[in-house]
Formats: structure tokens, sequence, C-alpha cells
């Protein structure tokens, strides 16, 4: 199955937060949520396409076996970017982000990013390939490097960065 989900349609609010076209995700292609996580349709389909086409080729060369969950660290949450006052709207305000802040392989081992990311050999290099890999798919990516908000977790959004929307913005 593409995506273990249940519709949740639109969500309003509070305020200028709200998902217009919501889905309940416990899976997507197979690899299980840790939470369910409350996201814009098109937020799934983006999280389905960066699971088959970098998360699992990056986790058979790194580890010779599949990622069968993720550590859900924040999808919908009405809330500024992150969390300071005053800041625009985070984009988890549209049901547009999800936050990944481990990775469990077929054999039980979790890789974490906040462990992983600063490590040496394979669990850097494949969190390191998987964030990578990611701009593109998502308009956004954060990850350890970009600031101190993102030490450890991963950030994927859909946001429209430039004049066209078209931007992407990965650090």
């Amino acid at each position: 199955s593409v995506a273990q989900a249940e519709p949740l349609g639109k969500v309003d609010g509070p305020g200028v937060c709200g998902i217009r076209n919501g889905w309940r995700v416990t899976a997507v292609s197979g690899v299980g949520f840790s939470q369910p996580a409350r996201l814009e349709c098109q937020m799934v389909g983006a999280t389905r396409d960066w699971i088959d086409r970098v998360v699992q080729p990056a986790a058979r060369s790194a580890f010779g076996e599949r990622v069968v969950s993720v550590r859900v660290a924040a999808t919908y949450a009405c809330r500024a970017r992150n969390n300071q006052r005053g800041a625009r709207v985070s984009e988890h305000g549209f049901g547009n982000a999800l936050d990944i802040s481990g990775f469990t392989l077929a054999s039980g081992r979790t890789i974490t990013v906040e462990e992983g990311w600063r490590s040496w050999g394979r669990d850097s290099d494949f969190l390191k390939q998987v964030h990578g890999a990611a701009c593109g798919t998502f308009k956004t990516v954060l990850g350890p490097e970009a600031d101190r908000h993102h030490q450890n977790h991963l950030h994927f959004d859909l946001a429209r960065h430039g004049r066209s929307g078209t931007g992407t913005y990965c650090k």
C-alpha cells in the first residue's frame, strides 16, 4: 500500500492555521510512523516519494536492510517558526511539514539524528544522504547544521520560496 491513512478533510484554525485536505497518516510505503502524522495531502505524496527514492536505497546501501519505521518528532501544530514569539507561522501550522528524529531498520536497530549525525561511519553517511537528497522533493530541508533548533531532527516542508514559489531552501 502507498499510505496507511484516513482522511481528515479540512482542519480549521486556530487563527490562520489549518489544513485544506488533511490526512491522518500512520505509515507510508510500508514504513510505520511512531505516532500518527496529520499532514496536507501533497505532503503525504512528497513523503512517499522521499521514502521510496531516497530513504530505502540509502538504507540498503549503508546497512543492507530496509527502514521499517520513522520517529515522528512533529507534524501539524499551530505555532510560530522554531516556537519563537513574533515569528511567521510555521509550515507545521498548515500540515505542510514533517519532523523526523530517527529511523528504525528491519533488524530493530534505530539511527537517531541526535546521536548519528555527528558520528563517523554508516549512521552519519545515511543521515546526511537522506537529508541532502530530500532537497527538491521537499522545498525546505533543515538538519543539525541549519541552526540550534534542528539539532535532533530533520525538518521537511513544502513552503513556497522565491518570487515564483518554486525555489528551495536546504541547509
